[in-house]
């Protein structure tokens, strides 16, 4: 179950303002909600109290998930809605709440802001599953390493379509 900072600051009979210093030295990582208000496992904060440690099991879901939009240059920029739009409504229909991530940029560029935003939110634990559209949206090559380092953090990346494009790029992506 995940609760707000002052319950959690009672649970732990601390204030607040202790919890979020505790952030700021790395004893403690909450979640975020959309509006980024912090949320805190109630048995993490249970087991951070005996042992000093804080880690939330993968088994609580927070009911968010990220929906991550791609496009590759700015003049294909009025697609993002149509992506986002799609995701979200896939998202919602799973019962999740959508948190959006979007860049304009190639996919080979591992520098993207959005998408790096999306990696240390997913490491922080900060949404259950992510959504894209195609699988080429998270990057053109090195998907696979990318989909392994999700997986292990036990975040699923669901993708609502598949590409029906047999070019010769198409090919070589998904090798």
């Amino acid at each position: 179950m995940w609760i707000s900072i002052s319950l959690a600051a009672r649970i732990c009979g601390v204030c607040a303002k202790t919890l979020w210093r505790g952030e700021i030295r790395g004893l403690i990582c909450p979640s975020r909600t959309p509006g980024k208000h912090r949320r805190y496992s109630r048995d993490a904060l249970t087991e951070f109290m005996c042992t000093g440690v804080y880690q939330p099991t993968a088994t609580e879901s927070m009911g968010i998930a990220a929906i991550y939009g791609r496009v590759s240059a700015s003049k294909k920029k009025k697609d993002l809605p149509t992506q986002t739009s799609a995701l979200g409504q896939q998202t919602q229909a799973d019962g999740f709440i959508p948190k959006i991530y979007t860049d304009i940029g190639s996919g080979l560029n591992d520098k993207r802001s959005r998408f790096l935003r999306l990696q240390i939110d997913a490491i922080h634990k900060r949404f259950d599953r992510i959504y894209i559209k195609y699988r080429d949206r998270l990057a053109r090559f090195g998907t696979h390493s990318y989909e392994e380092i999700f997986r292990s953090l036990q975040i699923p990346i669901i993708c609502i379509r598949e590409d029906s494009d047999c070019s010769l790029e198409t090919k070589l992506v998904k090798m």
